[in-house]
């Protein structure tokens, strides 16, 4: 027997197809039992206007409902937009003098009647008929123009499916609860993508349903959400939506290259699966998941153009502005990254933009001091109360919801501003300091930071708004710190091998040797050796790693002479360790031979010999040699091995690297000629 009590033979195809859509249909309770209030007399309504987005089910609302008109014992007429032609003989079969449901499926296209419809097929049909609208859009203006229609039209934006939705819906597919559990996460509610997912389920249970590695998923949603575009620029500004956090006219003047975007901005805004808020334009997530996954599949060459385009409109923003505008900056900035497998896990997008941060104060000590002892133990939380008084420590405030309590929070020290005694209290302090001082002498006002805490009250460092607010608060400070020679991340704790993915993805290198322990918690250790790196270059280097870029497409422009001079002196500074030197920037240069780190350590070498052999310079030489090719410890024990002041030793380095990149410099700017002139003097070219 058939669910609905009728055996094959009796029910025939039509019968077997209706009882498997009736075993399939879940959810959409309120709406059927609107349509059984109208036809009961309980409801005022003469019209239900149903408007949502492709896949929403529309179509499988309107078969519904359709059941329960028959189930009433009232006829039932259906009229398909996509199958008839907009003209009054579309309807020829309703009748006017018979109570009847009238279903009017993809109301959009037929939009040429929309008046015909609401002034003459609606008020001609019995007083007891039903006329239920399903499209794309709301109703028109027509609609509300006249009073009357206001009581007796009923508007319904159908959403998503809800959880125990989807799971009754995988049940009837068969699934078991690990699928539909994962059923759940996948489709966001949207109904066609339940169905389309749960038929891979149903071919594999182990199947991926990362709609990224789903071309064929993704190119039907695509085509709900995109179909009525009128162009190829609403279509591209839709990919900028969906890429974009929030999308304003002005971010969409940067995606498209374009000056007059009100007329596209529109279009955006009246799609029915955007929403639009103080901060501009935002699609729903799966829009966002299905047309990302789209373009960068189909296109990806475009679609890094198009990260490019946001992100630097962005970056723009973040530069013209400070504190809590700028850290709003970053985060749009970062969510750009959501889909990237190295750092999505790290960041609680759920919950971006939730928690704010700002300084410290002092009702946040005991909050403080609660989750430290909580999460790290005692001895961490006697730490970070040593830190919270001294003025070398920056701490920062995590706050959320309206008491503006702490609910987590940051700290970091200036290491350079610590005096001998307090670097020696703090085991991490002590560890960090150890390494700066084994890579030789710090130019004068160079800075030295270590993140030495961080956490929220009740995910500890787990994902969380937390989370989320300290990353973008860590950028900032990057960003706003030019003089940063050294930067430590100390405050992770536990297995250093669940944090070396993104550290690697964000620059910043393990360093075992400085892990500690403090009472019962062992902290792990990341740096970042900023020394001849500026934030610009940081931010370049980011932008090509969150598309998975490792280098350069195309040989880089030669460097500038500023660049170049930066580039020398960080390569003095590494000679003694090849790891550091194995990515100077001057690899890329021609004085490094095939891009070979020991090439370029033997010219940097050789350079500075060469300063020695000419006896105008040769006082030079003898500064470089204790600096770079036998360095002192310190510049002070340079100078005074030396038997030089220490203000005369510094202003003889000066002068020598000076004299270092300017022969260098010459050198590079002879080869590149010369392979300038091969290249033209080439017969035939």
């Amino acid at each position: 027997m058939n669910p609905d009590g009728t055996s094959d033979g009796a029910a025939g195809m039509a019968g077997r197809l209706d009882a498997a859509r009736r075993r399939r249909f879940v959810g959409r309770a309120d709406e059927l039992e609107l349509l059984r209030a109208a036809l009961a007399g309980d409801a005022a309504f003469s019209v239900l206007h149903v408007h949502g987005p492709g896949g929403v089910g529309k179509t499988a609302l309107l078969r519904a409902l359709g059941q329960v008109a028959d189930e009433a014992g009232v006829r039932v007429e259906r009229v398909d937009g996509r199958a008839v032609e907009p003209s009054p003989r579309a309807f020829a079969r309703v009748p006017s003098g018979e109570r009847v449901v009238l279903l009017i499926d993809t109301y959009e296209s037929l939009r040429p009647l929309d008046g015909w419809i609401r002034e003459e097929l609606v008020p001609g049909l019995r007083a007891d008929s039903v006329v239920v609208v399903a499209g794309r859009e709301p109703p028109t203006a027509g609609w509300s123009a006249d009073p009357a229609w206001r009581d007796l039209l009923r508007v319904v934006r159908l959403g998503d499916l809800p959880p125990r939705d989807v799971r009754a819906y995988a049940r009837a597919e068969g699934l078991g609860e690990p699928q539909a559990a994962r059923l759940v996460a996948a489709a966001r509610g949207h109904p066609l993508t339940v169905t389309l997912l749960a038929d891979l389920l149903r071919a594999d249970p182990d199947a991926d349903l990362d709609l990224a590695g789903a071309p064929d998923v993704v190119g039907r949603l695509v085509e709900c959400f995109v179909a009525g575009a009128p162009g190829e620029r609403h279509r591209r500004a839709l990919q900028t939506c969906a890429h974009a956090r929030f999308t304003t006219e002005p971010l969409l003047r940067a995606a498209l290259e374009a000056d007059d975007v009100a007329e596209v901005f529109g279009w955006l805004r009246g799609l029915p699966f955007i929403e639009q808020g103080p901060l501009g334009l935002c699609p729903h997530d799966l829009v966002r998941d299905v047309v990302c996954a789209d373009l960068r599949w189909r296109d990806p060459p475009a679609f890094a153009a198009l990260h490019h385009r946001i992100r630097d409109h962005l970056l723009g923003r973040v530069r013209a502005t400070a504190g809590r505008e700028q850290h709003r900056w970053v985060i749009d900035t970062s969510f750009l990254i959501r889909a990237n497998p190295a750092v999505s896990g790290y960041w609680d997008w759920t919950r971006v933009g939730e928690h704010y941060a700002e300084p410290a104060t002092a009702r946040d000590r005991p909050a403080i001091l609660a989750m430290t002892e909580r999460h790290e133990g005692p001895e961490c939380a006697a730490l970070a109360a040593r830190w919270l008084d001294h003025p070398a420590a920056v701490t920062t405030a995590v706050r959320g919801g309206a008491s503006g309590e702490a609910v987590g929070y940051a700290l970091v020290l200036r290491l350079h501003e610590l005096p001998p005694g307090d670097l020696a209290a703090d085991p991490g302090a002590a560890a960090a300091w150890a390494h700066v001082l084994a890579q030789g002498p710090l130019e004068p006002g160079a800075e030295v930071t270590m993140s030495r805490f961080f956490m929220d009250a009740e995910q500890y460092q787990g994902p969380s708004a937390t989370r989320n607010t300290a990353m973008a608060w860590h950028t900032q400070r990057l960003l706003t710190s030019p003089e940063l020679a050294f930067d430590f991340l100390c405050s992770f704790s536990g297995d250093a091998r669940a944090y070396e993915p993104i550290m690697a993805h964000v620059g910043y290198d393990r360093l075992a040797t400085a892990d500690f322990k403090v009472g019962r918690t062992r902290y792990a250790a990341f740096v970042r050796d900023w020394r001849g790196r500026t934030p610009q270059s940081w931010l370049d280097m980011m932008g090509d790693r969150d598309l998975g870029v490792t280098g350069p497409a195309t040989p880089p422009p030669p460097p500038s002479r500023a660049d170049f001079a930066d580039w020398v002196r960080l390569g003095l500074r590494h000679l003694h360790t090849p790891d550091r030197l194995a990515v100077n920037p001057l690899l890329r240069c021609r004085i490094a031979g095939a891009a070979d780190p020991l090439v370029l350590r033997e010219t940097l070498c050789a350079t500075v010999r060469e300063v020695g052999d000419d006896p105008r310079t040769h006082g030079l030489f003898l500064v470089l040699d204790r600096t770079y090719l036998r360095p002192a410890q310190t510049q002070e024990k340079a100078a005074e091995s030396l038997g030089l002041a220490l203000s005369t030793y510094r202003r003889h380095l000066a002068r020598g690297l000076d004299r270092v990149t300017e022969l260098l410099w010459a050198r590079e700017l002879n080869t590149t000629r010369i392979d300038a002139r091969m290249t033209t003097d080439r017969p035939g070219g």
